[in-house]
């Protein structure tokens, strides 16, 4: 490696986040609970993983085998129109204001652009602190779903039951080459020319110049699943969803500080995409089934 190669890598490692900082200290941060939630209906495919409104629909993400992209009226949930998209169990969505939509494929390790009315792929990027999401003492515990799917299962191809893992947590098998894997982004909303993307990995939110791929900044996230991601009415701070602490961060969208949380019941299903509208919460549980909870 050349010195001036080697000198550039260090400077980047540097400038990097660390994926060990300090979770923020949200003890002390106001919190408030979440109103009763209610189920709107069923999504249009069978495993939703991310919302996103516009002035046209509510976009409803499934990441599913075919990777329905699907705009429906958020009244009633009836489809406007949909498409498949070129990407791999993707979580997050959003609409820019050039109408590029941006896709999380999450188990692709990439942030996708497309055309919002055809699906067409316009662009290929790599994510911002991608890698395998790690446990740290002091963690939540996972939240399983408790609402029954709204689709029957698929069908097992093959059949048989899966053989039990005898490594134990963190361990790979020995003939591992690679040791990296692991998955992408979630939550992604965008404004003014900049991609503000929540990696469940790095537990980071990135703000990323989407023309030149240059991260302006990074915002630590209180949890190891960090999820559904949206504006708030005025499009100044943003509300994140973590999975398993079951609440709601507001962030302030200039410096990522966490002003505020909204913790949700245990009965409540499990935050995965979420989107402000109307004064309501818009939230997806990847069994099928769109619900909300009217914000105070």
């Amino acid at each position: 490696m050349k010195r001036r190669d080697f000198l550039a890598l260090s400077a980047t490692a540097l400038s990097a986040p660390s994926a060990f900082a300090a979770r923020p200290n949200v003890s002390s941060v106001k919190s408030r609970p979440a109103p009763k939630w209610e189920i709107l209906y069923k999504s249009p495919h069978s495993k939703p993983n991310g919302l996103d409104t516009q002035p046209d629909g509510l976009w409803v993400l499934d990441q599913g085998s075919e990777n329905w992209m699907s705009l429906v009226n958020p009244a009633d949930g009836k489809v406007i129109r949909e498409f498949k998209a070129e990407v791999d169990s993707a979580s997050g969505l959003t609409v820019d204001e050039d109408g590029v939509m941006w896709i999380a494929s999450t188990y692709g390790n990439m942030i996708v652009a497309c055309d919002s009315h055809s699906g067409k792929t316009i662009a290929k990027y790599w994510t911002p602190g991608a890698g395998r999401i790690f446990q740290m003492k002091g963690d939540a515990p996972g939240r399983g779903g408790k609402l029954k799917p709204a689709y029957p299962a698929p069908a097992r191809q093959g059949g048989g039951t899966a053989a039990a893992n005898p490594l134990s947590y963190g361990q790979l098998p020995l003939e591992t080459k690679q040791g990296a894997g692991g998955t992408g982004a979630h939550g992604i909303v965008a404004k003014d020319g900049l991609l503000y993307v929540a990696v469940p990995p790095a537990r980071h939110l990135f703000v990323i110049d989407k023309k030149t791929w240059v991260v302006q900044d990074s915002w630590p996230l209180p949890g190891n699943r960090t999820h559904g991601l949206t504006w708030d009415e005025n499009r100044e701070t943003l509300w994140n969803a973590d999975s398993n602490l079951n609440a709601f961060f507001r962030l302030d969208g200039k410096t990522g500080s966490i002003t505020e949380k909204i913790q949700l019941p245990d009965d409540s299903p499990v935050i995965h995409g979420a989107a402000l509208h109307d004064g309501y919460m818009i939230c997806c549980d990847d069994v099928g089934w769109i619900w909300r909870f009217k914000m105070a």
